[in-house]
């Protein structure tokens, strides 16, 4: 996915539909619909894509590790590797630096990698920071005890629906950063920053939205198959779950993008 070059993209028909809408004023969910419809090629592609299913596959096995009495050997054995005294920051590089190893015969992640890299970092750090103390800084088995929970069903919808809104917010950004700053200053859609970013906030809504026709989905996954595969899931099975969710999500945008038409 990183030969995607961003600068040819307005120069398409979807993407002069996109530049118009943003000229002419348009809300947030027709501009976030048609972008959605102007990246589908890229968007189907990421459906099969060996580093967006990595990120997938190590969010399942941290649920699916956070059962086990050998906690620590299950991650080990799909490349993160946590010591006795892991701090939430220590585990949050775990996992970049696992999702990395894991891939490294493909060389540097691609720029779909990095925002799937980023989305599933950004959403276990989210998850797991409530639940550690306030009061004192946490301690290794505070972090510990806030990772087992990961493994409970509805934990586990809500923890995908925050991965597929963050995944599809940074994708909807990365194709559409260029466009937006064009449309920055006097006489323009956004004349201040403010105004941008508050366009952004409200981008980050409308995928966060979206994503909650993943959670229920990705909850009943999770409880069918750790229960059918004997307490584990496999890579294929996981596989076939990320596909599926990424495809409920663009289907679900689609359907916004049919409801503004009527």
């Amino acid at each position: 996915m990183g030969h995607i070059k961003l600068g040819t993209l307005p120069r398409t028909k979807p993407w002069t539909e996109v530049v118009g809408l943003i000229t002419a004023g348009a809300d947030v969910a027709q501009i976030a619909n048609a972008t959605i419809r102007a990246a589908d090629k890229a968007f189907s592609f990421v459906l099969t894509d060996e580093e967006f299913t990595e990120a997938v596959w190590l969010m399942t096995q941290l649920a699916i590790a956070a059962k086990k009495d050998s906690y620590a050997e299950h991650l080990e054995s799909v490349g993160i590797s946590l010591s006795q005294d892991t701090s939430l920051p220590d585990f949050a590089a775990a996992i970049s630096e696992a999702m990395e190893r894991n891939l490294e015969p493909n060389g540097s992640l691609s720029a779909f990698g990095e925002i799937a890299q980023r989305a599933l970092v950004g959403t276990l750090v989210e998850h797991i920071s409530p639940k550690l103390p306030s009061l004192y800084a946490p301690e290794p088995r505070d972090v510990r005890a806030a990772l087992a929970t990961l493994g409970k069903k509805h934990e586990f919808g809500k923890l995908s629906r925050t991965f597929f809104a963050r995944l599809t917010n940074e994708s909807m950004n990365y194709f559409l950063s260029k466009t937006l700053a064009t449309h920055l200053g006097e006489g323009q859609r956004f004349a201040t920053m403010n105004e941008m970013e508050q366009f952004e906030k409200a981008l980050t809504t409308h995928c966060r939205e979206a994503s909650l026709i993943v959670e229920q989905f990705s909850a009943d996954w999770f409880s069918k198959h750790k229960y059918e595969e004997g307490g584990d899931i496999s890579r294929k099975s996981s596989n076939g779950f990320a596909s599926y969710a990424l495809k409920k999500m663009k289907d679900e945008l689609k359907e916004g993008a049919r409801a503004d038409a009527r």
